[in-house]
């Protein structure tokens, strides 16, 4: 029987595609890890068996798995798809033939700590295999070495925005703007919605990234119906309210015309 875990305790998994089926070199693989993150893994606390790997990590159990079949293409299609930070997705992802699962189970209530965590160990298996590309919360996919250059930098206080949030502008029919996140509530806060603006893009994502920059690397909280602003005299109303996308959930809706 397997063993039960405790209530609190969370799962948070990480895909790296594989065009060739193997996992990283033990040794190497925490190398990098222990570079990355400053944590050092003790080699002979590591469970390894053929296609697995286990070990403490950052006060989580860690656990790097090779799958000899590929991630499905109607799973990846989608992120593909919108990936304007790497125009080369589809065609990387789609002809890789197997992947390397990992997870971080714990009971560590910090999101974010254990988001990074996540992302020192999914970039240092990657250094160390042949990858096609990452596959991060099952909405994002990302090129490998531009997800290990971030993950270089990633800390509670220089959060990894671009890593784990997809940060969505489309147009309205009357030809405003709408802004959407995917990835905040895997971080334990409200997903950002900003329903109709007529600023140009980049404004309405410099402003909702560094809304949600504010919320994670300082964990932050804005309550239903208070203003918040980039500079003294901005001043945005924030909701909480139904999403646009899904009734059923719950944003952080901000009036940002």
């Amino acid at each position: 029987m397997a063993e039960k875990l405790p209530e609190k305790s969370r799962i948070l998994l990480s895909v790296v595609a594989l065009d060739t089926p193997s996992l990283p070199r033990q040794q190497e693989m925490l190398e990098t890890l222990a570079s990355l993150s400053g944590a050092a893994v003790n080699p002979k606390a590591v469970e390894a068996k053929e296609s697995s790997l286990v070990f403490l990590f950052g006060g989580n159990r860690a656990a790097v798995a090779l799958v000899p079949s590929p991630i499905p293409w109607s799973n990846l299609e989608g992120p593909c798809e919108i990936a304007w930070w790497w125009p080369e997705a589809g065609a990387k992802m789609q002809g890789h033939n197997s992947h390397i699962a990992m997870a971080l189970v714990g009971e560590n209530d910090d999101a974010v700590r254990r988001s990074i965590a996540l992302t020192h160990l999914t970039a240092a298996v990657a250094a160390h295999v042949d990858a096609a590309g990452i596959y991060w919360g099952g909405a994002l996919v990302h090129d490998p070495q531009v997800f290990l250059e971030e993950a270089r930098s990633a800390s509670s206080e220089n959060v990894p925005l671009h890593l784990w949030i997809d940060f969505r502008i489309e147009q309205n029919d009357d030809g405003t703007l709408r802004l959407f996140t995917t990835g905040m509530k895997a971080l334990d806060k409200m997903e950002i919605e900003i329903p109709c603006s007529r600023h140009e893009p980049k404004k309405l994502f410099d402003f909702a990234y560094s809304i949600a920059s504010y919320l994670l690397s300082r964990g932050a909280e804005i309550r239903d119906g208070h203003t918040i602003g980039c500079c003294e005299d901005e001043k945005v109303l924030a909701t909480h309210a139904p999403s646009m996308l899904d009734s059923q959930m719950t944003v952080l809706r901000l009036d940002f015309p």
